[in-house]
């Protein structure tokens, strides 16, 4: 394995041989930062609130159209009786006698089973003779347009006794105009009013549920930035004893009893991780002295060396398992120290044991306002970023074909580094749990993995540092992808500038 540092030029070159294979030529410069893959686009549902508003709509929508039916109905009926009766009044005053009188609003007559006009005389009958014979039989209600009344009318006829002789029929007549029109106000006014009581409701609805759910909404905001470093904190508790007072009391509940699972847990961990640097650090000692025995079987020197780099994968874990204990009870701060990322990254890839064949670049590439030669210096101490990229450069040595690129790239206040390889890259679903701790990735990158928590560390100590971290495949050598990006520290020697 070849280790080489050049620049973004490719003008000078360093090389060292690690191990047996020539290293690759200078590949080309790394490319922007590609979009984090752990984001999920997934579809969003409606809120609660929008659904609570939706169903009363939806609920005003049906009690309005049942009711708006009933009331339709129910006028629609009572009118008609009133004009019906109206009718009747003008047909009983011909039976009791009176003389048939036109008014303005009820035309009367007196006709006999022939058909003749008996009262007014002169006057063209206002039955037919298919009504005249069906009024012999009772009396008839018959809605029809009437000559002279209009297209909207209304007869009603009665058989009374004998006038001269000679069965007579007592026949009202009426324009139903004004029941028509009634019934077309009324659904004119309810297909008006009805949209604008449903939208009513709906509002009224969505400020009632928004007034309801605001203390949910509170607790789930102050819920989503409690931290594993912050797992003292507590929700804000609703006043009263309703169902949402109830959730944030049993919220709280919860928390507590993570809070206490939380603290035994890194207890243990930390009290763990103590306990073992002691001993195999003994052990180590042992295996080293007994490996420089002299003639020693082939088969016994295999072994130690064996033991002796499982030694030091366990007190690898050891360390990464003590970190992640400190990180998680918030003991990692970057404080006042400043260390050179590229000066760091190039000491700490002298020190990732990587396979045969596999050649790792680091290339410093200037920034818009730096010089090449000038450090870039990020806050905190050089083990810190030296564990970042022993890690990244580790993790990426696992898959690797052949070639892995370290690039440091200063950008304003902040400096990107890229650690890329030329792997299968990160299976699409590890990568929304790629910095997740335990996460691995064995079978589907073909390769044996380490314990899941290099990638975790990477995540816990840059936001400890102020930065984030986002993994993805593709450029700059079509494999894996993990970009570190860390806030610049302030440098006296700059004058006021961003130091790089």
């Amino acid at each position: 394995m070849w280790w080489t540092s050049i620049s973004d030029t490719c003008a000078t070159r360093s090389t060292g041989r690690l191990a047996g294979a020539r290293s690759r030529p200078c590949g080309a410069p790394a490319t922007g930062s590609a979009p984090m893959a752990a984001d999920r686009m997934a579809p969003r549902a409606f809120s609660l609130r929008v659904r609570l508003a939706a169903l009363a709509a939806l609920g005003s929508v049906i009690v309005l159209g049942i009711g708006s039916l009933l009331l339709y109905q129910d006028l629609s009926h009572q009118l008609s009786i009133a004009i019906t009766n109206e009718l009747a009044v003008a047909v009983d005053d011909l039976a009791g006698g009176a003389p048939p009188v036109d008014s303005a609003l009820v035309t009367a007559q007196l006709i006999d089973l022939s058909g003749e006009v008996r009262a007014p005389a002169g006057e063209p009958p206002l039955l037919t003779a298919e009504e005249l014979a069906e009024v012999s039989r009772g009396q008839i209600v018959v809605d029809r347009p009437v000559p002279g009344i209009g297209k909207d009318a209304r007869l009603l006829a009665r058989r009374l006794g004998q006038s001269g002789g000679e069965q007579v029929v007592a026949v009202g007549a009426t324009s139903t105009a004004s029941l028509t029109h009634a019934r077309g106000r009324l659904v004119l006014v309810l297909a008006l009013a009805g949209p604008v009581l449903t939208v009513g409701v709906a509002v009224a609805a969505w400020l009632l549920a928004g007034a309801a759910l605001r203390p949910v909404r509170w607790m789930a905001g102050e819920a989503a930035t409690i931290s594993a470093a912050q797992v003292g904190r507590r929700l804000p508790q609703p006043p009263g004893g309703d169902e949402v007072a109830q959730l944030g009391r049993t919220l709280n509940d919860m928390l507590a009893r993570i809070e206490r699972a939380i603290t035994h847990e890194r207890a243990f961990i930390d009290d763990a991780a103590h306990e073992l640097r002691t001993p195999i650090a003994v052990l180590r000692g042992e295996i080293e002295l007994a490996a420089h025995e002299p003639d020693l079987p082939p088969p016994v020197a295999e072994s130690l060396a064996s033991a002796l780099e499982e030694t030091d994968r366990l007190a690898r874990l050891t360390e990464n398992l003590l970190t992640l204990a400190r990180a998680d009870a918030g003991q990692l701060a970057p404080g006042d120290a400043t260390t050179d990322l590229v000066a760091a990254a190039r000491t700490s890839v002298r020190r990732v044991p990587l396979a045969d064949g596999i050649s790792i670049e680091v290339r410093r590439q200037p920034g818009p306002s730096c010089q090449e030669r000038e450090p870039v210096l990020v806050r905190g101490e050089q083990e810190w970023t030296g564990h970042i990229v022993r890690n990244l450069v580790g993790n990426a040595g696992r898959y690797a074909r052949s070639r892995i690129l370290l690039t440091v790239t200063p950008e304003g206040r902040y400096v990107r580094l890229v650690v890329a390889d030329d792997g299968p890259g990160f299976p699409p679903s590890v990568l929304p749990r790629a910095f997740d701790r335990f996460a691995r990735a064995d079978d589907a990158r073909g390769q044996p993995g380490g314990a899941g928590l290099g990638l975790a560390i990477v995540a816990s100590l840059t936001r400890a540092l102020g930065g984030r971290v986002t993994a993805s495949n593709g450029a700059p050598l079509g494999g894996a992808r993990v970009e570190v990006e860390l806030p610049l520290a302030s440098h006296p020697g700059l004058m006021g500038r961003d130091a790089c």
